[in-house]
């Protein structure tokens, strides 16, 4: 009788120091990858405005502003565009925003996921028409023989698929953008900044990337886009 008692007790004790796995595997799960930060160290969230700035930590003149923009070129070609220019004639940087392409339930922006980035489609209207999702040609331009970054993808197409990862070696709010047109991290490449002859500088695939910061807006500025083009 005793031994039943004691085997008894001993079950209780047992039980009742074994971590209850259900709860332990659900709260150890696998983590999510970090946020995205932008320029004020807040998370990025899907769907919501920003302004890409290349180069953040790149000393400028205080009358100077970088912009990116879409803009038509030769062919009808819509490519995305760097200037740094004086304020006062500046181009206006039109803003972006990120979507996952895996359908989630988070509402941040996470780095090393899949995303497509698109300018505002009012302020994309005035300029190229159609989509105002970025994508990258499948054939290196004819002419200058690089893989430009331009607009008009389509978001189940895999040529709009890209990837912002930190730059570790700049502070931790920037980041490079990676274009990713498979499931193997073995097919990303950096996104860079191409110069031709005439000094225009457009986003392109490159061997060294650019670094960019997020700069949060309130909503895009889609009013200025027909007057400065």
């Amino acid at each position: 009788m005793e031994a039943t008692t004691l085997l008894t007790l001993f079950s209780l004790l047992f039980l009742s120091f074994t971590p209850k796995l259900g709860k332990c595997a659900c709260s150890h799960g696998i983590s999510p990858p970090p946020a995205v930060l932008d320029s004020f160290g807040n998370h990025v969230r899907k769907g919501e405005y920003y302004k890409l700035v290349a180069w953040p930590n790149k000393p400028l003149v205080l009358t100077l502003t970088s912009s990116i923009f879409p803009l038509v070129n030769r062919n009808g070609t819509c490519w995305v565009q760097h200037e740094i220019e004086l304020f006062t004639i500046a181009k206006p940087s039109l803003p972006v925003k990120f979507s996952p392409i895996k359908p989630n339930e988070d509402e941040f922006i996470r780095e090393s996921t899949y995303v497509d980035i698109k300018f505002d489609e009012v302020a994309v209207s005035y300029v190229c028409g159609g989509s105002s999702v970025w994508r990258v040609g499948d054939h290196p331009d004819q002419v200058f023989g690089q893989q430009f970054v331009n607009v008009g993808g389509h978001g189940e197409a895999r040529t709009t698929w890209f990837k912002i990862v930190k730059d570790s070696k700049l502070p931790h709010n920037n980041y490079n953008l990676l274009f990713c047109p498979g499931d193997s991290s073995g097919c990303c490449r950096n996104v860079g900044i191409f110069v031709d002859g005439d000094g225009r500088e457009r986003l392109a695939l490159a061997d060294s990337p650019v670094p960019f910061a997020f700069n949060p807006l309130h909503r895009p500025q889609s009013q200025y886009i027909e007057m400065k083009f």
